[in-house]
């Protein structure tokens, strides 16, 4: 297993009702999980000890307010509010809150009582805490050393997790762990820097999944991308010391019908230098993230796989780094797409749109998908727009759109619709080429790159394109997300496809 393909940090176990804690976890902390509604009540149902009335009293049970309890000798309780109005966003945050609380004070296994509450189902509860607690306990610390003051404590995630529920619920927390899990892969790609996450690596973790059930891996090299036409994509990563490359994989989940297929593609730029239309300071130094697209789409894939969906996937990787030197795209390379469109390149740090236009070809000429789905950090315009705190979504299709956003409330990774105007289409008309590959003004920037992209689809294919741009990398902690790579795509994609896969029953 590669060093990046790594387990998730401490582990999360559902604990039926009937269960007892492991004595290997006797010195766990307890979590009581609040509603302000029905304070005294909920207590009383949920602890073994009767709770004095200052407690009562100083304890509000306010969202995310916490209060420690010390019953007996090693034995620790603690109490997290949920607040007036309780919802899944308000349980992930309680959780968040819960399991920072006790790494703040060094405690390395916790027991997470799951509440009953009116508004959201028993099961949902279960899943949402078991989830949040693998993505909450996350740390990318590889390169840190450790505290030379042998005093200064050291805050390490959870070694043990537990969530007591109901013990029928364990199989959809399995498969919501197994789905977190892939979202750490996701990370962790992310956030690790492009000296050592290039083309290359990429390709050597996605190789691993081939060990996966009903999954095969194969690999388009520098030539093979030449040789198929696939120029724009060989023009982006030409000057980098590693190559570009095209990793599809396939998962074949429903082999009687083989033919019927959902398409991934994701967008892999390692390192975005901007090429020769350079980043400047302030832009560049965090571009090693630009590759976030391709983490998801790999994620999703793998836990489809894991889990073994009835449904067929492929999943397309378009890898490349965009770097500068003496064999950099200049701008205005007018350059020849598969499709056989002919493009203008104006600024060589729009340089996603081109990989995907290729890697979009390719997957409908040799795959021949009904539904096209691609996911990739791929302009500041849709950032500025929504900001951190969703994907833009643009898609031919209305029922595409509406089940990626209705996944997306889900799974809490939302998208919100953004339009293709015939004028964004407009814009890309060239005067020496078919195409030019940016807009004529700086306006509508991520929807003239859309317009782009929708070149590339055939006709009688239903397609969406989700720029993660904004919440695939956080400047600053928020809740279980963290500063850095979020992961934001894999549960997404996945929630979208296990519908899709139920839905054709």
């Amino acid at each position: 297993m590669h060093r990046l393909q790594q387990k998730v940090v401490g582990k999360v176990k559902l604990l039926g009702k009937a269960e007892s804690v492991p004595t290997s976890a006797a010195k766990l902390a307890q979590v009581v999980f609040v509603p302000k509604t029905n304070k005294t009540q909920a207590l009383q149902q949920a602890l073994p000890f009767p709770v004095s009335e200052h407690v009562l009293d100083d304890f509000n049970a306010n969202a995310k307010e916490s209060i420690m309890l010390y019953p007996k000798d090693n034995a620790r309780t603690l109490l997290v509010g949920l607040g007036d109005s309780v919802d899944e966003v308000s349980l992930r945050d309680a959780t968040h809150e819960a399991l920072a609380q006790l790494t703040s004070r060094g405690i390395q296994q916790a027991l997470l009582e799951a509440p009953s509450v009116d508004t959201v189902p028993a099961q949902r509860v279960a899943e949402v805490m078991a989830e949040t607690s693998v993505l909450s306990n996350y740390r990318f610390d590889r390169h840190l050393s450790p505290p030379k003051d042998e005093k200064e404590p050291v805050k390490q995630p959870l070694s043990d997790i537990f969530v007591r529920a109901s013990a029928e619920f364990d199989q959809i927390v399995a498969e919501k762990l197994a789905v977190a899990e892939e979202t750490i892969l996701a990370r962790n790609l992310g956030n690790e820097r492009s000296d050592v996450v290039d083309p290359a690596f990429v390709e050597a973790v996605a190789k691993e999944s081939a060990s996966l059930p009903n999954m095969r891996v194969s690999v388009l090299q520098e030539a093979d991308l030449r040789a198929e036409g696939m120029h724009m994509m060989a023009l982006v990563g030409q000057a980098a010391t590693c190559p570009p490359r095209l990793v599809v994989l396939e998962y074949t989940g429903a082999p009687s019908n083989a033919s019927k297929r959902i398409a991934l593609v994701g967008k892999g730029i390692t390192f975005d230098t901007g090429g020769l239309n350079l980043k400047p300071t302030g832009f560049i130094e965090d571009m090693h993230t630009d590759m976030c697209g391709s983490a998801a789409v790999l994620g999703a894939i793998r836990a489809a796989s894991k889990m073994q969906l009835e449904c067929n996937i492929v999943a397309v990787l378009a890898l490349a780094e965009n770097a500068i030197g003496s064999k950099a795209a200049k701008p205005h390379t007018i350059v020849k797409s598969l499709k056989g469109l002919s493009v203008e390149v104006n600024n060589t740090d729009a340089e996603g749109r081109l990989v995907l236009g290729d890697a979009l070809t390719y997957v409908q000429k040799h795959y021949a998908p009904h539904t096209v789905i691609d996911a990739a950090t791929l302009t500041g315009a849709c950032m500025v727009a929504l900001g951190e705190y969703c994907a833009g979504l643009f898609s031919n299709s209305d029922d595409l759109a509406a089940s990626l956003q209705q996944s997306g409330q889900t799974t809490h990774e939302r998208c919100w619709r953004l339009p293709i105007l015939p004028e964004h289409t407009a814009e890309l008309k060239g005067y020496q080429s078919d195409s030019r590959s940016t807009g004529k003004t700086r306006y509508g920037g991520a929807c003239t790159a859309a317009a782009f992209l929708q070149q590339f689809i055939e006709k009688d294919v239903k397609w969406a394109h989700v720029d993660i741009a904004g919440p695939s990398n956080y400047s600053s902690a928020k809740s279980y997300m963290p500063q850095g790579a979020t992961g934001f795509g894999v549960q997404l994609l996945y929630d979208f496809i296990k519908k899709t896969e139920h839905a054709s029953k």
